[in-house]
């Protein structure tokens, strides 16, 4: 079922396939969600190999530190409005852990995107951000091609491509629900820390 697709992507070759991917990981960075796992995943199986992953690999980590820095600049020097900015903050202080770090949450539960514009706008440390982008990236799609290659030792050439294709939908929808479930749960205890202290606040009128 997914053949059509892999043999689309496949027709464009090595080389076109590293600068395509490195485009649709600028413009999942900057402009709007474009499934890079997918595409990923769909140009390591054109040569499930070492050598290729590890191209693979730092096409997607440096067009990631390239689209997020893109962004990060251009908030910085064009500012966003204010009320854009606050509720950015407020989004920020609704997640634990508040600062760069939210960066390596964001590879597991999809909490923050635009992750350039988050950090000019809460004004993180860049160097620090990028480093926990690049570490990040690294640990999730190494992981990612190491399971692809599993499959494609273990199986089939086209069963290896229907279980990859397969199992890389599974993990965008994984976390996807992580996301909601994050935050729903923080959604319930800000409520409720918000109810525990109206009591005190009624208290002080008294």
């Amino acid at each position: 079922m997914f053949e059509w697709l892999f043999e689309w992507f496949q027709s464009f070759g090595l080389g076109f396939a590293l600068l395509g991917l490195f485009v649709i990981f600028v413009i999942d960075s900057t402009i709007f969600p474009a499934l890079p796992e997918l595409f990923a995943v769909l140009a390591f199986l054109m040569d499930p190999s070492l050598e290729w992953g590890v191209a693979l690999l730092v096409t997607a980590c440096l067009a990631e530190i390239v689209g997020n820095s893109l962004l990060y600049f251009l908030v910085r020097r064009r500012k966003l409005p204010d009320f854009i900015t606050r509720a950015m903050k407020r989004w920020i202080r609704f997640i634990f852990l508040r600062d760069e770090r939210i960066i390596l949450l964001n590879r597991i539960a999809p909490v923050m995107p635009f992750t350039g514009a988050f950090m000019a706008a809460c004004k993180w440390n860049y160097r620090k951000s990028m480093l926990y982008l690049a570490a990040g990236g690294v640990a999730k799609y190494s992981a990612l091609f190491l399971l692809i290659g599993l499959f494609d030792y273990s199986f089939e050439r086209e069963q290896a491509q229907m279980f990859s294709i397969a199992a890389v939908l599974a993990v965008i929808c994984v976390s996807l629900l992580a996301s909601y479930i994050y935050r729903k749960r923080h959604a319930r205890e800000k409520a409720k820390r918000c109810h525990a202290l109206k009591p005190e606040a009624s208290d002080n009128f008294k």
